[in-house]
């Protein structure tokens, strides 16, 4: 019988048909199958689920920050100026913004973004790396980070053969967008018993294989901190990944949305922008990546970030420019809260108690994910035939499941990957 529709699995995108995203795949589907089923009450084991497919802090009792919803109320809705409702600090903050945004933020904003905002990223990063010099005109907002690395790699891609090095664990949201370009993947290996680390042996390997096979290797994706499997890379570990990407001609695309979630002690976070700026033999072309959903601020839905480049060829940044005007410009609220992740209050400039009190709740934020991570780690490893390495930052614990001979056996037999089956099974044969 022929299709009442004219659009359909068999002629639609393949490119959207190979395009996988676990995060919020076939698990995921499950888990709100199992949802609408206790809410109809049903019973199992349990009574309740708790979604940790995906970074999503307030989903959990995050509190976002005080100050930062004061002020952007305060923006979205400025009558509130002239009220005696939230502290004088707060209104002089959202009147610098409204100043600066005539129109307000129901109007479209410059397509790169706010110049005001794109500057305090600049000011931002300069402070963070010691002061290595950011240009404005180099630093682009962004819906979170994934419009970013979407646009960098629809830029970077240039046919089917091109693919870009990933690593393996990854988020992700890298192989469902080389997909989404028809693009090829190119996996390289941390090392588990290493702690996750990179070496620049296992990089060329990867690299090796893949441009044997005929791929065109274009770029080189490092996420630091990792996610998700939370290490911090080294400084000199940073360095050989440069050196590598110089050797081989690659774009270095830097996701380091996690900064601030620095757990190990004695660890630092070193930006990719600074080592490449301070290692002039290693001149390499980078794009760095942030957003305000992660961090400390958990701001997800919000959707705020921003990506800068670095040693681009000006007639190829004339073209991530035009690609950016296609879709208008960012939302504007995630603008602002770009701009308050960067430019929080400080004891210099605002009062004691406004001061205090976003220190306070950023202090508790920090303390509780760091308490956590700890804890998860431990509880990870009590588990029989459960080994999970230490959590040194980012927001998550990557653990390794030892699954018996028998529970592998049973998901080939059902044509199914074993780590799939454990966790739709929920039980080990």
């Amino acid at each position: 019988m022929a299709s009442k529709h004219f659009l359909t699995l068999q002629n639609m995108s393949k490119a959207v048909i190979e395009a996988e995203y676990a995060v919020r795949g076939t698990m995921s589907i499950k888990a709100g199958k199992l949802q609408k089923d206790l809410s109809q009450g049903k019973q199992f084991p349990f009574s309740e689920i708790t979604e940790c497919n995906i970074g999503n802090p307030q989903v959990f009792g995050q509190h976002p920050f005080t100050f930062n919803r004061q002020v952007l109320s305060a923006v979205i809705n400025p009558e509130l100026l002239s009220s005696n409702v939230y502290h004088k600090d707060v209104l002089k903050r959202a009147e610098t913004y409204l100043k600066n945004v005539p129109h307000g933020l129901g109007a479209y904003s410059d397509s790169q973004g706010f110049r005001m905002v794109r500057e305090n990223v600049a000011r931002y990063i300069e402070n963070r790396d010691g002061g290595v010099k950011a240009n404005p005109d180099n630093i682009y907002l962004t819906d979170g980070a994934t419009f970013g690395l979407h646009v960098s790699l629809q830029t970077v891609l240039s046919g089917p053969n091109d693919g870009v090095m990933l690593p393996i664990p990854q988020y992700p949201l890298y192989t469902a967008l080389l997909s989404l370009n028809q693009a090829q993947k190119v996996p390289y290996y941390l090392n588990e018993e290493q702690g996750w680390r990179v070496s620049s042996e296992s990089l060329q390997k990867s690299y090796d294989e893949a441009t044997r096979s005929g791929t065109n290797v274009r770029a080189l994706v490092v996420i630091n901190p990792g996610n998700p499997t939370g290490q911090i890379l080294s400084e000199e570990e940073m360095q050989d990944i440069v050196a590598f990407a110089h050797k081989n001609k690659l774009v270095l695309m830097a996701d380091e949305v996690y900064q601030k979630n620095i757990y190990k002690e004695g660890a630092k976070f070193t930006s990719f922008k600074k080592v490449v700026a301070e290692s002039r033999k290693y001149p390499i072309d980078l794009v760095s990546f942030h957003s305000t959903s992660k961090g400390l601020m958990g701001e997800c839905g919000i959707r705020g970030g921003y990506f800068e480049l670095h040693n681009i060829d000006e007639e190829v940044h004339q073209q991530i420019h035009k690609l950016r005007t296609m879709y208008l410009c960012p939302n504007t609220t995630g603008q602002v809260l770009c701009d308050l992740m960067v430019s929080p209050p400080n004891a210099q400039n605002y009062a004691s108690e406004v001061y205090e009190q976003f220190r306070k709740e950023e202090q508790g934020i920090f303390d509780s994910l760091k308490y956590r991570a700890k804890l998860v780690t431990q509880f990870l490893k009590s588990m029989k035939n459960v080994s999970c390495n230490e959590v040194e930052g980012a927001m998550y614990a990557f653990p390794r499941i030892h699954l018996p001979k028998k529970a592998i056996e049973e998901a080939n037999s059902r044509n199914l990957k074993p780590d799939l089956f454990y966790t739709m099974e929920g039980k080990i044969l």
